[in-house]
């Protein structure tokens, strides 16, 4: 179907029940607000267990010091749990934390790793 972003079961990440994919981190970052202020680069980290997960999402900003980080992190969020009730259900528990990383450009994990970046990792 056209339209439709490709989601690989290689890249699906199950947190408190509910999968998740990088399709959806990456519905987050892309919100038209936020791009006023980012590049568009964009990786993210899992840690943690089953009751205590977090999402470590890094952001690259264009000019840091002007990023209106609270807005990103509100779009961010309405986004991402928009369709995923369990993770809603589980970051309203505290069972899941989102934290987020606002970096200049060139500072993201990825630029010092050779070959293709992974965008979402799992380091559970």
């Amino acid at each position: 179907m056209k339209g439709l972003n490709p989601e690989r079961e290689a890249e699906t990440f199950w947190v408190e029940g509910t999968p998740f994919n990088r399709v959806n981190v990456e519905k987050g970052v892309f919100q038209r607000d936020n791009m006023e202020y980012l590049t568009g680069e964009y990786e993210a980290f899992l840690y943690g267990e089953t009751g205590n997960t977090t999402l470590r999402v890094s952001l690259e900003c264009e000019e840091p010091e002007k990023c209106d980080r609270e807005m990103v992190q509100e779009n961010f969020l309405k986004s991402f749990l928009q369709y995923k009730p369990g993770l809603q259900d589980a970051y309203n528990e505290e069972a899941f934390e989102i934290l987020f990383n606002f970096l200049p450009e060139g500072d993201m994990e990825f630029y010092k790793v050779k070959g293709r970046p992974k965008r979402v990792v799992d380091r559970r």
